[in-house]
């Protein structure tokens, strides 16, 4: 009998001594991902203030796994514009510092999809009538390239309002 209680003792502080080494592992691991994940967000909110400015980390703007935001002012009806669809809209561009590099007088028309694709991935998520304020990182946007009054490496803020599609 005393021999019985012995394995049982030693067993049960073997699982014990297994536990605590798993649970000891699976709480490092959980603390590295989180740790990762703090990076990773640092990072984000980073690389928006550097890009969009303060107006960048307004908690109710929604971003894309493709770093495209949007920030819906006016909701609008009806169906949103799918790839391919003719568009018209106004819109008006800025750079961080309020600097306006480019602005429509009339609505224009386009087609998805033959824009910047931060501007065809914005379109789609107004409904006509809707205005947003796209936030584009320059991978969405022209790049490296400078374009027009537009510097290389520019995060650009469109402030769109789809008339139709």
């Amino acid at each position: 009998m005393k021999a019985v209680l012995i394995t049982l003792l030693i067993i049960g502080g073997i699982g014990f001594g297994l536990w605590k080494v798993s649970s000891d592992r699976r709480a490092e691991v959980l603390a590295k991902n989180e740790a990762i994940r703090q990076e990773r967000a640092q990072a984000e909110r980073n690389e928006r203030l550097e890009l969009f400015g303060e107006a960048g980390l307004d908690p109710a703007i929604t971003w894309t796994e493709t770093g495209l935001g949007y920030l819906v002012y006016e909701e609008g009806s009806g169906a949103h514009p799918v790839p391919g669809a003719e568009v018209n809209f106004n819109y008006t561009v800025t750079l961080k510092d309020g600097t306006q590099v480019d602005k429509t007088t009339e609505p224009i028309e386009a087609r998805i999809g033959q824009m910047i694709p931060g501007v065809s991935a914005g379109l789609q998520k107004i409904k006509p009538g809707g205005r947003a304020l796209l936030f584009i990182p320059p991978r969405l946007g022209y790049g490296s390239q400078e374009y027009g009054t537009i510097p290389p490496d520019s995060g650009l803020l469109f402030e769109i309002k789809l008339e139709r599609n």
